[in-house]
């Protein structure tokens, strides 16, 4: 035992030798902030998140860690009192009954989601799995309302379908409530556990369907929209004569509007010309809306409720600062969120009658702070080559003087989601090993309404790409840039396109980094999880038809797997094993054609975890893997070895 003790202190010894200093130009003759060990950024001990107040306002539960791994911690807010529930599970939920959680989670990544159930009170109670379907996902639809009971869909009897279930807490039964004819896209249903809509697909068409309750219903047609509009309820009237919903329909941009459903009409209550709205959050009191959240650079609330309009002020204190609502109590009275600002983020809670303010915990991102200054976020725009107006955000080393930085082109996954302010982990991370990091909300990205995302029909690897050049070149102009040292990385989508700049534009990068990323679009979408069945029209119309063989050969011509030739600098491409959605083949074709060319190409395998990694032992290896490559190949700086990889196996 003593010469294994000696043996690791000489490990960690010698291996933290091995941090590397910065070798470019531009950050050699800097005083660069303070180095944050990975695990800082991956393995946060002291970390508490999801604080979800009970629907009765008497309790409150989080993640936090227990032991060497995340617990689930209940606070009764009356005595308070805290106790440790027996459980590993994820992000919990509270039940109506405000004495159950819920937890949604799969195994290792496969995305085969289990509903599970725990005693709040109960610190010895194990959970209970109330979807306990071998290979099907199973979602919440909808809590009802004062009981433990839940609407579930699941696609446990044909893994293309979702039918609609009815868990009965009392007697631990889940029913089939509605079967799935083979073209219901979304199950509409109230509070009190009915099914009283159905919304169906045929072709490019979605049809809204009102019937008799119950699952025999005589269904009839009301309304009809296009596939490629959105409409989606958020909070149905107790006569079911009218939603509140979020609606592109007939409009550019999404806007909150209030729906008859006995006819279609949408009357729109807010909307903005400059982007769509991101959320919005009905009351369940008065059936009234309370806010609104918007992305156009900053983050932007618009409060609709007088009683909340206070409350918020003292959360925002006339700063910038991202707000991300999380619980609200069923009387109105208390909320839960978590605030983050330049300087770092808190979960909070705010007793809105009493106008109390409570910091509950920091986030990772607060304790950071202490150990190094924030990099510092901005948004930015530019204009496209073919006179688009495209927006991003660019982060810069704290204390950095931002000439001819080496850069990083994080490119977000998607392709259809975007990048907002606040949301900056990885790109906090880069920036403190001296970065510029250039996130480009390129076209196709969701947020800017339907014209933007539509300039996107056919352009992968076309004019989406041409986004992601113009944005490094507006950055090289305006001096921030250096044009020899750019490394483009990206995860999903973000690492197809990565792939593409090192195939279709391998002079333009250093670099490259592909997580998780897609090779052969063809193969993808042959491949992909049965249950994308039905939103494969929405793929067909962006990307091709891998059945059709003229669309095929475009498809092929936008792939990166054809072009691993033309790769000429060094790739690191990492994915894991269990990926449902991007199989981890794509990697190991790309790597395996790479290698027959005889290119440069690193291949790192994340093993019990899929698309995206949620072992934190994984994310350490990823970290550590990306600042390693980019020190090699820009010339920021690395931590070196973590004494935490030592331990990392186990995890």
């Amino acid at each position: 035992m003593f010469r294994l003790a000696i043996a690791s202190l000489l490990c960690v010894t010698v291996f933290a030798g091995c941090a590397h200093n910065p070798t470019h130009p531009a950050l050699l003759a800097q005083q660069m902030p303070p180095l944050v060990p990975v695990r800082n950024y991956v393995a946060d001990l002291d970390f508490n998140v999801a604080y979800q107040l009970s629907p009765d306002g008497k309790k409150i539960a989080w993640i936090g860690r227990s032991g060497f791994g995340p617990g689930i911690f209940v606070k009764n807010l009356a005595s308070n009192e805290v106790h440790t529930l027996n459980t590993r599970f994820g992000r919990p939920t509270w039940a109506e009954d405000s004495q159950s959680l819920l937890v949604m989670t799969d195994t290792a990544g496969d995305e085969n989601v289990h509903i599970f159930k725990i005693d709040a009170d109960d610190n010895d109670a194990r959970a209970q799995d109330l979807t306990p379907f071998d290979g099907a996902t199973s979602y919440i639809q909808s809590k009802v309302q004062n009981s433990g009971d839940l609407l579930i869909v699941s696609n446990r009897r044909t893994p293309k379908l979702f039918d609609l279930y009815y868990y009965t807490q009392a007697t631990g039964d889940v029913r089939l409530l509605a079967e799935n004819p083979g073209d219901v896209a979304q199950w509409v249903t109230d509070r009190q556990g009915r099914l009283y809509a159905r919304v169906r697909k045929q072709e490019e068409q979605l049809l809204f369907e009102r019937g008799a309750e119950g699952p025999d219903a005589d269904w009839k047609q009301v309304f009809t929209w296009s596939y490629f509009d959105k409409v989606a309820p958020l909070e149905v009237s107790s006569d079911k004569q009218t939603a509140w919903a979020l609606s592109n329909r007939g409009r550019d941009k999404l806007a909150l509007v209030k729906l008859d459903m006995n006819s279609g009409r949408e009357t729109v209550v807010f909307e903005d010309p400059r982007v769509d709205i991101s959320a919005a959050f009905i009351s369940q009191k008065s059936f009234q809306p309370l806010m609104v959240l918007l992305d156009p650079d900053y983050q932007e609330v618009r409060i609709l409720d007088d009683k909340l309009r206070s409350a918020f002020q003292k959360l925002v204190a006339n700063r910038h600062v991202r707000f991300n609502p999380i619980s609200l109590t069923r009387d109105e009275n208390l909320v839960t969120g978590i605030v983050t600002g330049e300087d770092g983020a808190q979960n909070v809670l705010y007793d809105i009658k009493n106008e109390k303010l409570t910091v509950l915990g920091e986030l990772t991102r607060s304790r950071v702070n202490v150990l190094s200054p924030l990099p510092v976020q901005k948004p930015i725009s530019f204009t496209s080559r073919d006179g688009l107006t495209i927006h991003g955000y660019l982060t810069l080393p704290q204390g950095v003087y931002a000439q001819k930085l080496p850069t990083v082109l994080f490119v977000h996954g998607g392709p259809w989601a975007r990048d907002v302010w606040g949301d900056g982990h990885q790109a906090f991370f880069l920036a403190n090993r001296g970065y510029a990091v250039l996130q480009v909300n390129y076209r196709g990205s969701s947020g800017y309404g339907r014209d933007f995302q539509d300039k996107a029909i056919g352009e992968f690897a076309g004019k989406m790409h041409d986004d992601l050049i113009d944005g490094v070149d507006w950055l090289i102009a305006q001096g921030v840039a250096d044009p020899e040292k750019v490394a483009i990385y990206g995860a999903s989508y973000g690492g197809y396109a990565a792939l593409v700049g090192m195939t279709f534009t391998p002079d333009k990068f250093a670099c490259g980094i592909d997580f998780v990323g897609p090779a052969d679009l063809a193969r993808l979408l042959e491949t992909a999880p049965p249950y994308w069945e039905m939103g494969k029209s929405w793929w067909y119309r962006f990307v091709g038809d891998p059945n059709n063989p003229e669309q095929r050969k475009t498809m092929d011509a936008r792939s990166p797997l054809f072009k691993a030739a033309q790769v000429n600098k060094p790739l690191l491409i990492l994915h894991g094993v269990n990926d449902p959605r991007v199989k981890f083949e794509q990697s190991t074709l790309m790597v395996e054609a790479l290698r027959k060319a005889g290119k440069n190409v690193e291949f790192v395998e994340f093993k019990g975890d899929g698309h995206g990694n949620q072992k934190w032992s994984n994310n350490l290896k990823l970290y550590r893997k990306m600042e390693d490559f980019l020190a090699g190949c820009l010339g920021g700086r690395s931590s070196g070895f973590d004494y935490f990889e030592l331990a990392s196996w186990a995890f």
